[in-house]
């Protein structure tokens, strides 16, 4: 019996137009901003290998560059936005990364294209989850306000197979066109030659849409549930539309507010005020050898590299001010997060961009990265200025690397968002089955 209300159901839903018409409206829209996501990462990774050149020519000021991520294509996240380029010297150490390499480029065409901030993720999270309301709203509402679900229920058909078959059949219907989208989009990307995919990238692009599936059923869900609750199928839809702009829209918003206005950080004149401080032990002894080093002509190599050593831990000094900062920005950052652990799109986002590596997570590595490298390859490179000048000249800049996120480790940081994503669904089935069970249809 339940095979057969899902069966039926399914081919109501495949000759309705709002299901057609959206699953043709998603398409086009993943497609298209695949196609232009495509094109930007090409821009990008060629402004990368040109960019890893210059590294080559300056000793002194090392410049090194972020590469783009190939699932940024997927999921754009903060990949763009959190900067590209970093330049080291004995007095610096960056605490963020500056410039967008395909600014000529890639900017240009995406300017001019109109899809800045879409890509699959967004697709999933807004347009699918849209259509998913309008295709359940009056899954149950409709019938009961018709009155064909009480001469359903009135043929002895049991009451939990006629909600069974439907759920089943809606998220047929949601997972088939999620699955569609996804294999269209996958597909684009793997008939161009300069894109190649690792077993790695494989594993995160399953594990994206096993996550946009807990996020589409959830929201099923949801949506079937206000449709047992309600009779009418207009205050259904109403209800849910609001519900959809309260939990994508104005409550992730909410959690950023309430997090800054209690959660203060420092602003850039108590940040220099800290940095002086923490140098201050050293400031005069750093005074006293850059006065003997730059005006008083003692070149010595004592001396010289005497200076490079203070430079260096006045940047030291500097950056761990930034990192601390940093660390209360992260924190501020994951307690909004923590705030709006109710909506099913932050959740979603937090893991698209995990498994994307798009987020601030694989941001924060590349830069704990630079710093270990700018502490030992770079300053033995400087080094050797004072202890060897020719093997300085010979030298070449050392190569620049940082280990990114094991797939497995992503896998294991986003398994409370699926857990709250699966908890929510099954809390709200269960409301829902013993709503259908219980409340009266006439």
């Amino acid at each position: 019996m339940i095979g057969t209300i899902a069966k039926r159901e399914i081919l109501d839903y495949l000759k309705s137009a709002k299901f057609q018409i959206g699953l043709i409206v998603t398409l086009i829209v993943a497609v298209v901003a695949t196609a232009i996501n495509i094109q930007d990462f090409k821009m990008r990774q060629q402004d990368y290998a040109a960019a890893r050149e210059e590294m080559k020519g300056n000793k002194f000021e090392v410049l090194i560059y972020r590469p783009p991520q190939v699932l940024s294509v997927l999921v754009q996240g903060k990949d763009r936005v959190l900067g590209s380029k970093a330049s080291l010297t004995t007095m610096t150490i960056p605490d963020r990364l500056t410039g967008y390499m395909g600014s000529r480029g890639a900017e240009r065409q995406r300017s001019l294209s109109g899809f800045g901030s879409v890509d699959f993720a967004f697709v999933v999270r807004v347009i699918l989850s849209l259509i998913v309301i309008f295709l359940a709203y009056n899954a149950v509402s409709e019938e009961k306000s018709f009155g064909t679900l009480k001469l359903a229920l009135a043929n002895s058909v049991p009451r939990h197979h006629v909600l069974l078959g439907k759920a089943l059949a809606g998220l047929a219907i949601v997972l088939g066109s999620l699955f569609i989208a996804a294999a269209a989009c996958v597909l684009l990307m793997l008939i161009q030659p300069f894109i190649v995919l690792t077993g790695s990238d494989t594993m995160r692009i399953l594990n994206l849409v096993a996550a946009s599936a807990l996020y589409l059923i959830t929201v099923y869900i949801l949506s079937l549930f206000v449709s047992v609750m309600v009779i009418r199928p207009s205050s259904a839809l109403m209800i849910l539309l609001q519900l959809w702009i309260f939990l994508v829209v104005i409550y992730p918003h909410l959690g950023v507010n309430i997090t800054e206005n209690f959660s203060r950080l420092p602003d850039d004149r108590e940040l220099a005020a800290m940095k002086q401080a923490a140098f201050q032990p050293y400031a005069a002894e750093f005074n006293k050898v850059r006065d003997a080093y730059l005006y008083k002509g003692d070149r010595s190599p004592e001396t010289g590299r005497r200076y490079l050593e203070l430079q260096a831990l006045e940047s030291q000094k500097f950056h761990e001010v930034d990192q601390e900062f940093g660390r209360l920005l992260t924190r501020q950052m994951r307690l909004a997060q923590d705030i709006c652990f109710l909506s099913p799109a932050v959740l979603f986002d937090r893991m698209a961009n995990r498994y994307a590596r798009t987020g601030v997570d694989e941001y924060e590595r590349f830069m704990q990265g630079l710093s270990r490298y700018w502490k030992t390859k770079y300053l033995d490179l400087q080094k050797l200025r004072y202890e060897d000048v020719n093997a300085y000249r010979k030298a070449e800049v050392p190569a620049f690397d940082y280990p990114t996120e094991k797939t497995a480790e992503a896998w294991i940081t986003t398994i409370p968002q699926g857990l709250i994503l699966c908890l929510l669904s099954l809390i709200l089935f269960v409301l829902t089955y013993a709503a259908f069970l219980n409340k009266d249809v006439r």
